[in-house]
């Protein structure tokens, strides 16, 4: 005979069941997964919309390549704010390349990114002309947006396409302690044994990544990882000076798709792709910058793939520790 525990837990795994279920397909609606514990969650001081604009632009070769016109807009144009850049990175590409699955060759694809009134949360907006989302395949972006302290809504508009609206909190004081990545000097996650166009520098001791530093890789006898990460770095190497090297192209490149490049470089460096890139051009530059010291900064952020210099600062600085103006100076004995 059943027991009545039994038959209760039944009755309450039918009933979340049914909740589900209806959430799912709502035509329109809030998406709050509350997390009571946010571990392992890492925000940092950013420029949003910079950081915005690179990660789409990642993957605009993806539409451009099967005739999906793709358009993006920020407002404004630079904005602080503190974002888990990793998380949110992941958020953009698994909407962005659901999109392109569902498009032909006529869609339309654009992005808007604004803020409030009190700059204290930032909204992406992404709009499309494709069939409708399905919606249990985007459970997973609801909990990370969730788990990012934001809220997510999706719409369908007949005959005219998605749009889908996600609003994130932007203040530090959003957020625990614990959750706060520190501001001091990050290691280089470069090895120093990896021979660039310009002499080397040296490499804070210690620093790990995951269950393994880079530096034990890259010393260990020959291996595939040792070798991926030498074409890699020779990748983002042979092309520094490019603005528009994209992950995409980076990938092709490596001869391999993004995902499998974005999840090798994760596993072996724990950076997303642009990060990864970025701390091989930061580095560049600290060569630059020792062997002229009298180079301008905006010459220097230019020779190493950086449109703006302003965002080259704010990159050189989560690097570096410091702003570059001050690593100039103290290589010039003014410091």
């Amino acid at each position: 005979m059943i027991s009545s525990h039994i038959i209760f837990i039944g009755i309450i795994v039918l009933l979340v069941t049914i909740i589900i279920y209806q959430k799912l397909h709502q035509p329109s609606q809030d998406y709050h997964f509350p997390l009571p514990e946010h571990i392992g969650l890492r925000v940092s001081n950013n420029d949003i919309m910079h950081f915005l604009k690179e990660s789409s632009e990642n993957v605009k070769t993806l539409f451009e390549h099967r005739g999906i016109e793709f358009k993006m807009k920020v407002d404004p144009e630079s904005m602080m704010g503190w974002i888990d850049s990793e998380l949110l990175d992941r958020i953009l590409i698994l909407l962005l390349s659901d999109t392109a699955k569902r498009l032909d060759k006529n869609g339309k694809v654009n992005i808007a990114a604004y803020t409030n009134q009190e700059y204290d949360s930032i909204t992406i907006r992404i709009s499309d002309n494709g069939p409708k989302m399905n919606k249990t395949g985007l459970l997973i972006i609801y909990h990370m947006v969730a788990y990012h302290r934001g809220t997510i809504r999706n719409e369908y508009f007949e005959r005219q396409g998605n749009t889908t609206v996600i609003e994130l909190p932007i203040k530090k004081d959003a957020y625990e302690t614990e959750q706060l990545e520190s501001e001091t000097s990050s290691a280089f996650h470069i090895p120093s044994d990896i021979e660039l166009r310009i002499p080397t520098i040296e490499l804070p001791t210690g620093y790990e990544e995951g269950n393994s530093s880079l530096r034990e890789i890259m010393q260990a006898p020959h291996s595939a990882d040792q070798e991926f990460l030498r074409r890699a770095i020779k990748c983002i190497n042979d092309h520094i000076s490019e603005t528009d090297y994209d992950r995409q192209t980076f990938a092709s490149d490596m001869g391999c798709s993004v995902s499998t490049l974005y999840n090798k470089i994760r596993e072996l460096t724990g950076k997303n792709i642009s990060n990864f890139a970025r701390d091989i051009r930061i580095k560049t530059a600290c060569k630059l910058a020792k062997e002229n010291p009298d180079l301008r900064v905006s010459d220097i952020a230019y020779q190493v793939g950086f449109k703006d210099p302003k965002y080259f600062a704010t990159s050189f600085k989560r690097v570096t520790g410091i702003q570059p103006k001050e690593y100039f100076a103290k290589l010039r004995g003014e410091g």
